[in-house]
């Protein structure tokens, strides 16, 4: 929780250097079954708090604001603020990393997205992102700083809204309703039509309830060495492996992975593309 009685803005105001443009990053869906994890930066300036400081004093952590009140703030906060990035980090990049890893990846990619560079970064948690910019780690900091609570509107309502997405694309799994996230339903729906492309199978939950598919493997594995291009390759990951993502124990991937790797330096020698 922030300070009683201190509004996030006052809090940023008060831990800026003045005239110093700062950042805030956070992100959602660490936690959940599925879907991908996105990170946000919002970048604030004195401009932008002289113009618009009634809209940044509403901002408070997105898990204390409704719903509809979150979208309209984050459409307002597009508008208002300095500078802001989304970046999301999907599930094989999750399973491949670890959940931490990919979410300070997806710090990164946020950061390295902005248009305007802020001077200081002040960063959700107790993990450095090590964006190459000043840091500051502040714990609770979605509900201490007005920056890092911005960011985490605007990470939770494009996730939300992706999460939305993949329900019309692999409808059945509530994905709308429970945004990936443990729920009973969700579990129940897993158990009635298995594991989707979109679930993270390193996640003991998801790997509890997987039938794995060992003609799946095998048909990727053949699939794979049939490229016969770097261009092939690479589309192999979207048309062949995606789909067949759920199906598939991590250790199978894992290996996957490594043949991949190999082959796409083979073809890219042959190509002259190194």
């Amino acid at each position: 929780m922030g300070r009683p009685g201190v509004n996030p803005l006052d809090w940023d105001l008060g831990n800026v250097p003045p005239g110093m443009a700062w950042g805030g990053v956070d992100e959602a869906g660490r936690g959940a079954w599925a879907g991908p994890v996105v990170a946000a930066c919002a970048v604030l300036d004195g401009d932008a708090v002289r113009k618009w400081g009634h809209v940044l004093r509403a901002v408070r952590d997105s898990k204390q604001l409704a719903p509809e009140r979150r979208e309209a703030l984050a459409q307002e906060l597009r508008s208002v603020l300095a500078g802001w990035a989304v970046a999301e980090v999907d599930v094989l990049a999750i399973d491949r990393e670890n959940i931490l890893e990919a979410t300070l990846m997806a710090m990164r990619q946020a950061v390295s997205m902005l248009a305007r560079r802020p001077g200081l970064l002040l960063v959700d948690g107790n993990r450095a992102p090590r964006t190459g910019l000043p840091e500051r780690l502040v714990v609770d900091g979605d509900a201490m700083s007005c920056a890092i609570g911005a960011a985490s509107i605007l990470a939770k309502v494009h996730r939300d809204a992706r999460m939305v997405e993949l329900e019309a694309r692999h409808p059945g799994y509530g994905f709308a309703q429970h945004k990936g996230y443990g729920t009973a339903l969700h579990r129940e729906r897993l158990r009635e039509q298995g594991v989707s492309p979109v679930h993270r199978i390193s996640f003991a939950p998801v790997a509890a309830l997987q039938v794995a598919d060992e003609a799946a493997r095998a048909s990727l594995l053949r699939s794979l060495e049939a490229c016969g291009s770097v261009e092939e390759l690479r589309s192999w990951v979207d048309a062949s492996l995606r789909p067949a993502y759920g199906r598939l124990k991590p250790v199978w991937v894992e290996t996957l992975r490594r043949r991949y790797a190999e082959r796409l330096a083979r073809l890219a020698a042959e190509e002259g593309l190194e």
